[in-house]
């Protein structure tokens, strides 16, 4: 989803029904184009923006105007729900990966990019607890320039469950866990 034509290598693939892969596609390309115009990315995300999304945005002007028709001031709002099931979906792939089984929560996404008008940003809103999630410097993926992750293991909202860290473009992060009952971290552990 988010590398341009160069080889791909080592990707992390899942089994899909049609509606959780190619359906989604014009949101992928929607939310790529969000994420590589993001503050804070890297060169790779530069570069993907010259390969592959400016050509997208070239051949398709909707897709560009929809990305970045609601500006105020120096920011842009985007559609929160595509983005959101998007990053739902490759949780749930990340999941499938590690434990080789569906992941059975109801996950949400917290993002650290995104602002409310205040100021504050998503996961200090909606996670104020965020803080107290361990931070650890090992992450898996082949493609860490592009994207890492990592998995913490231990009991959430009093269960054993798992929440993601994402990391697009060295510089894109969001958060991944479980909301079936009120936020309550407690053993977690990388993996």
């Amino acid at each position: 989803m988010f590398l341009s034509k160069r080889p791909k290598r080592n990707l992390i693939t899942v089994p899909s029904c049609e509606l959780h892969n190619n359906a989604t596609s014009k949101d992928d390309e929607y939310v790529r184009g969000i994420i590589v115009s993001s503050a804070g990315t890297n060169k790779v995300a530069l570069s993907h923006w010259k390969d592959g999304v400016r050509k997208s945005y070239l051949h398709s002007p909707k897709l560009f105007l929809k990305t970045f028709e609601v500006q105020k001031d120096n920011a842009f709002f985007h559609d929160r729900t595509r983005i959101d099931t998007l990053m739902v979906k490759i949780a749930y792939a990340l999941y499938y990966q590690v434990y080789k089984r569906v992941w059975q929560s109801r996950p949400a996404p917290f993002y650290k990019q995104f602002y409310f008008d205040d100021g504050k940003t998503d996961i200090e809103v909606r996670l104020p607890d965020y803080l107290s999630i361990p931070e650890y410097n090992v992450f898996e993926g082949a493609n860490q320039s592009v994207f890492k992750y990592q998995y913490l293991e231990g009991k959430v909202n009093g269960q054993p469950n798992c929440i993601f860290k994402m990391i697009f473009y060295e510089g894109f992060e969001v958060i991944i866990m479980p909301i079936n009952s009120p936020y309550n971290l407690t053993r977690l552990r990388n993996s």
